[in-house]
Parts: C-alpha cells; structure tokens; sequence
C-alpha cells in the first residue's frame, strides 16, 4: 500500500536518512524543514518553512496524509532555551492539536532517551521512571506528555533512541576518534567500566519506518543490541585498526564538574545531561523490541561504522 507521509525535520542528520530510504519506495513524501534539502527527490514535495508557518497555510491538508513522522527538533546546543521551547514543545504542540480529531493519521514522534537523565535502573524498561536533567530533555518529556494528552493512544508511537551514530555523526567519539588517531591518551571516567549504547542511524531509519507502516503504538527504545563497556569497545576499535588505545583514568564526579563548566561556556556541543551520565551505565532492555524487527548492526558494529571516516582500513 503506498501511503501518503509527512516527514518533518527532513534535512536533519536522520531525515536524510529517512529521505534516502522513503525515496526508494513508492510512498509520496511532504518534507518539511526550515533548511532547503541539499539533493532533492522524485516521489517528494518540499516545503521550506516552520512547522507553525506550515501549518497556518496547511493544515486543512493534514488530513491527506496517513502517516506523520516528526523528527523536527532543535538540539541543544544550536539554539537558545526559548528556540527550544518554540520548536520542541509549542511547534510539537500545535501540530498534535491539529491532528487530534484524525484518526486516520498514525503519527511517530522521534522523542531522547535523554528523559531517562541518570536512570534509576539498568537495563532501562519500559516501567523506568523519567529523570530529564536538562532543558532539551525536559522539552521532549513534555511533548511525549502532550501526546498522551491529545491523541488516542493507539494513534501514535513515540521512540527514545541512545546515542545516534553515523559516518557523518559521531558526538563526543570524535574527539576520541581524533585522539586515538595522534596517539593521545583519552581521558576516561569510571575506568570506562560503564556499559554505553549506541543506535546506528540507518536501523534507527529503519525502526521509525516499521513502527510507522505497521502502526505500532506505544513507547519504543531505539538501541543496538549486545551493548559492552566503553573500554571493551575502544580496545576492540584499536584491534581493528591495529592501534594500542592510551587511556587516563579520571574521577567521575571531576569528568561531570568539568563538563558542566565546559557547557556553561558555550565551549562544547553537549548538555550537562551528557556529561552527568556519561560515566555511568545506560542501555536498554534487550527485549523491549517491536515485533518482526531487527537490527542490522549491533553496538559494536555501529561504533565501527562511525569510526570509519577516521579510520579508512577499517572494515565491518
């Protein structure tokens, strides 16, 4: 069945991707992002404008679509706290608000597993009480909670993914990246025993679009399976590139007060939310999968696939 679908947020890091894998089907997409696309697609019609701008002039048209997948954010370290606000909670909002009374539209909201903060237990499961410990994850609880307010709950599907990596995204590992590359010494806290998750962007693609075509609600994580230690996933990294990885220990509570005064700054791209839970362990219940879904590479795997661009001998 070929559906009609409204990506917002389409010339992010993830809806190009989503962009690359919808363009190979016959669904006909509406993409919607304040940024023009760099490569533009047959089966797409683009609209170049804010979700509230889109909807002044559109939303009668809402109707037409059978899904919508809302990855539109504004992360927190490309915007002040009120960009946040205006995008991430009154945006989201309108938009649900104008999808309320539409049963016949499933809506996919990409939310953080960021509203986890420092979880209070591991694995993380689907009873885990929320603990946002920044500004960005607050505003992705509050729309999950508009969600649950304004829809039916059998009408849409939210997704908390761990840390999203990709050959063109790597957060804070390119900074280890590069210090591994020039033999530096990275600077780990907690011995790097903490057991850390990452979801490559394509299975991340993937997940959104089967929860979406199929119509599955409810609460879903977004994490590549076998999860280790930072440690264990560096030294198999220096294995692979045939480079003894150099490490120095450092105090956790020093890594998070360092961090947090880094981010006072403005000196680096992460939240205190990063830096506080960093150092410890964060991965999610192997079995809270949806039906009929796998991942494609598991967490090593993914730390591999974004490592390449460093490492050009690198192969998975």
């Amino acid at each position: 069945m070929d559906l009609k679908i409204l990506l917002t947020g389409s010339s992010g890091f993830l809806g190009i991707r989503l962009s690359e894998i919808l363009s190979k089907t016959n669904h006909r997409i509406t993409a919607l992002d304040i940024s023009a696309p760099k490569k533009k697609y047959g089966n797409f019609e683009y609209k170049v404008m804010s979700i509230n701008n889109y909807l002044e002039h559109n939303k009668e048209s809402l109707n037409k679509f059978d899904l919508i997948i809302h990855t539109a954010t504004v992360l927190p370290f490309k915007g002040k706290k009120k960009d946040l606000y205006e995008t991430n909670i009154v945006s989201s909002l309108n938009l649900i608000k104008q999808i309320s009374n539409l049963d016949s539209v499933f809506f996919v909201y990409v939310s953080s597993s960021g509203i986890y903060g420092k979880p209070f237990e591991i694995p993380v499961q689907q009873s885990t009480k929320f603990n946002p410990l920044d500004t960005y994850a607050e505003t992705k609880l509050e729309t999950e909670i508009n969600l649950a307010k304004y829809l039916n709950n059998s009408n849409y599907a939210v997704i908390r993914p761990r840390t999203i990596m990709g050959m063109s995204r790597k957060g804070i590992f390119e900074i280890f990246f590069k210090l591994i590359k020039y033999n530096i010494p990275i600077p780990l806290p907690n011995k790097g025993r903490q057991i850390i998750q990452f979801v490559d962007v394509n299975d991340l693609s993937r997940l959104i679009l089967h929860i979406g075509m199929n119509k599955i609600s409810g609460n879903w994580p977004a994490g590549a399976p076998n999860p280790k230690s930072l440690k264990e996933h560096l030294d198999s990294l220096g294995t692979k590139i045939e480079k003894k990885v150099r490490y120095i220990s450092f105090n956790s509570k020093f890594f998070e007060f360092l961090g947090n005064i880094l981010v006072s700054l403005k000196l680096v791209k992460f939240t205190k939310w990063h830096f506080g839970s960093f150092p410890l362990d964060f991965y999610f219940d192997p079995l809270w999968v949806p039906d009929n879904f796998e991942y494609e590479l598991n967490n090593e795997e993914a730390f591999f696939n974004s490592a390449k661009t460093y490492f050009l001998n690198l192969d998975i």
